[in-house]
């Protein structure tokens, strides 16, 4: 009885939401007078006597079954029935309504309550079928509504998900301006048109591109149409498909019909137009090694104030400090012998000032003025004020994280101090001409792999395998982007809980076991059975055996799984993780396939761990700290030397940041708008975390490190 009353509930919705069952949009065919007559003494009893009411309506019924009330009195009956709990009856009613009056004016409303009623039964092949013939100009407003509520939860695609919500969309749309005309219900209507906006542009955020241009060519100039023109083109400015974006902003120019698409294509003009700026430098970002043996940038002579934002207390304090350490280092504020005879000297404190001016024959004369952010975004904006107000302060180094570093750009771009930040957040520096950002970015790691994988191992054909958690699904967008830029195809996708440990499913998912027929698992059951025989015969003849076996086609003449159709693997994971997934993937018999992965790798426990099942693979990292060129070696001894013990990447990253602002400084720059200008003229500069190139959007274009994996240790590609 459970999925009846969930039945019944269904209706009852209707019921509330249409407002009364008796409501159509026909004209109703003549009554004579003595049906009206019976039909409203029948109706009379209700609500107070639904028993007699049924009675004198099955009456009415035995003497009209072909009058123009006859449809009005079974849908009153089925009314009954649901809210006596007989759904049967009810049902069978509404049955009646369709197949004795076909052309009446209650039919369209009780195939709609039909085909919820299906829908409530999980029957939604049927709920489909009554759908289907439904013509939605024949119902009641409400019903309307319902009815395209409907077909967009039974949608068996993305892209007929959103024709649907379109289909609705349109219609609430004629809701609200009914309303607004009438005055009434105005606040409602514009409610439920927002409510299906923001879920229509949720599904465009998710849908993937070519269904979004399958949409986009049934929409034509309908809405959301704009909407979608205007995601896709976003899509190839993100990718980097300058030419196709320019046709993409074109063509929702096109489409546009309000102040807010308009500005929003404007936006993406002025964004094109910058992005084809730096395609002009960008392309001058060789390898590290390349730049070994340049007349490298000059920091000694640099003479100034800095201003230093890190999270030296709660939560993020060890990466605040691993940054301060790094930023010391680049100033020149102490020898090493200085630092291991007073430590304290580079403790964190929540604010002090550093000189190097102190020293005697120091190569810099600078000065750092350090703040405390705690990781907390109103006392990252409340420190830029501050230094700001000081002018000697000509630039600023920090934050880290992205929440601290938007709110000390927006207070940096209003005191016009240059600021250059150690997030990874693009939208930081975007559109604030006084910010910058320098930190290497998942997306510059995924490019560089790619390119490699493209250029040197002639891989046409891609696969990823990601964590369900926010990090892996933004991993795998990325990586999907910089393949399909390149011309290349992702051809296999999997996803895992990140708590799971067994990796057998969404690796077998990925090579051809997730949709199966039953001719085919058996087909592959007698393979097992053939290659466990084979373990008994000499070992010639075994491979043979085999071989053979896996060479067999299916029933349909098919491959068999498993379908390793792919030249390369993503796995945008920890090393704890990879340890497990690699030799999931050779259990599973996914061989003859390069191995991608992101800085998280970087672990040498993995080498030793996953052995031979990792060898091979390419990894990209944003530092490494074994590296021979100089720019790293020298770097890593100078760090050693003065704080005993091995940098990170956090340190290297926030001492190229502090090196970009000295350089300016040494090069004669002495008021802030100079260092501005100086910022953004960085091209190919050399640093301890690879090559860096300024955008003039602010953002730094980045070429990290690649590391091949070779017995148990990672090796420099380039």
């Amino acid at each position: 009885m459970g999925g009846w009353r969930q039945a019944r509930s269904i209706v009852t919705v209707v019921v509330v939401l249409a407002g009364s069952w008796g409501c159509a949009l026909r004209g109703p065919a003549p009554v004579p007078p003595e049906q009206r007559a019976a039909y409203d003494a029948a109706m009379g009893h209700l609500p107070a006597d639904p028993r007699a009411a049924e009675v004198a309506l099955e009456a009415f019924l035995a003497t009209h079954p072909r009058g123009p009330l006859a449809d009005d009195a079974l849908e009153q009956l089925a009314q009954i029935a649901f809210a006596e709990d007989r759904p049967e009856d009810g049902t069978r009613l509404l049955g009646r309504i369709l197949s004795e009056h076909a052309d009446g004016d209650r039919a369209a409303a009780a195939r709609l309550r039909l085909a919820e009623i299906e829908y409530g039964r999980d029957k939604r092949v049927a709920a489909r079928r009554l759908l289907e013939a439904l013509d939605v100009d024949d119902l009641s407003v409400a019903e309307r509504r319902v009815a395209l509520r409907l077909r967009v939860l039974l949608s068996r695609t993305p892209v007929e998900r959103l024709r649907r919500l379109a289909d609705l969309r349109a219609s609430l749309e004629q809701e609200l301006e009914a309303a607004m005309v009438e005055g009434v219900a105005v606040d409602r209507a514009r409610t439920r048109l927002s409510a299906v906006d923001h879920e229509i542009d949720e599904m465009i955020h998710s849908a993937v591109t070519p269904e979004l241009e399958s949409l986009l060519r049934e929409l034509r100039s309908r809405p959301p149409a704009s909407r979608v023109a205007i995601a896709l083109a976003r899509r190839a400015l993100d990718a980097g498909q300058l030419d196709l974006a320019q046709e993409r902003i074109d063509r929702a120019d096109a489409l546009v019909r309000d102040e807010l698409g308009r500005s929003e294509t404007a936006e993406l003009r002025s964004r094109l137009a910058r992005l084809r700026e730096s395609a002009l430098v960008e392309a001058d970002l060789p390898p590290l090694r390349e730049l070994v043996g340049r007349v490298q940038p000059r920091t000694e002579g640099a003479s100034g104030s800095i201003g230093v934002l890190l999270p030296l207390s709660g939560e993020f304090a060890a990466f605040g400090e691993e940054c301060l350490n790094g930023i010391l280092l680049a100033a020149g504020l102490f020898e090493a012998d200085e630092v291991a005879a007073d430590p304290t000297l580079v403790s964190p404190r929540d604010a002090y000032d550093f000189a190097s001016s102190a020293r005697p024959g120091a190569p810099r004369d600078v000065r750092l003025v350090v703040r405390d952010t705690a990781g907390d975004p109103a006392r990252a904006a409340a420190a830029v004020r501050e230094l700001a107000g000081d002018r000697d302060v000509l630039a600023i180094v920090g934050p880290v994280f992205s929440a601290e570093s938007m709110a000390a750009a927006d207070a940096a771009e209003a005191a016009g101090v240059p600021l250059v930040t150690l997030s990874t957040r693009e939208g930081v520096a975007s559109g604030r001409a006084h910010v910058f950002r320098t930190r290497t970015t998942p997306s510059d790691e995924i490019e560089v792999l790619v390119a490699h994988a493209f250029d040197q191992l002639g891989a046409k054909r891609f696969a990823v395998l990601y964590p369900e958690t926010r990090y892996g699904r933004g991993m795998r967008k990325l990586y999907w982007d910089a393949v399909s830029a390149r011309g290349g195809k992702v051809v296999a996708a999997s996803s895992y809980d990140p708590e799971e440990t067994d990796f057998t499913e969404p690796i077998r998912d990925m090579i051809g076991y997730r949709f199966l027929t039953a001719a085919e698992r058996k087909a592959l059951r007698d393979r097992e059975e053939v290659v466990r025989a084979a373990r008994r015969l000499p070992p010639d003849e075994a491979a043979r055996a085999r071989e053979e076996a896996y060479a067999a086609l299916g029933p349909e003449g098919d491959p068999l799984p498993p379908i390793v159709d792919f030249d390369a693997l993503f796995v945008p994971d920890v090393a704890e993780t990879i340890a497990m997934v690699a030799p999931g993937l050779a259990f599973n018999e996914v061989r003859g396939v390069r191995l991608l992965g992101s800085s998280d790798w970087l672990d040498e426990e993995l080498l030793k761990v996953a052995r031979h099942h990792v060898s091979g693979a390419i990894v990209s990292a944003s530092f490494y700290a074994q590296h021979d060129i100089p720019f790293v070696a020298d770097f890593v001894a100078r760090f050693e030397r003065t704080f005993v013990e091995a940098p990170g990447a956090y340190s290297a990253q926030a001492f190229d940041a502090t090196n970009l602002v000295l350089v300016q400084m040494a090069a004669g720059r002495s008021d802030r708008e100079a260092i501005r200008r100086g910022l953004l003229d960085v091209r190919a500069y050399p640093g301890a975390s690879g090559v860096l190139t300024m955008r003039p959007d602010g953002n730094a274009r980045r070429r990290p490190f690649l590391l091949g994996v070779r017995g148990q240790r990672f090796e420099p590609l380039d």
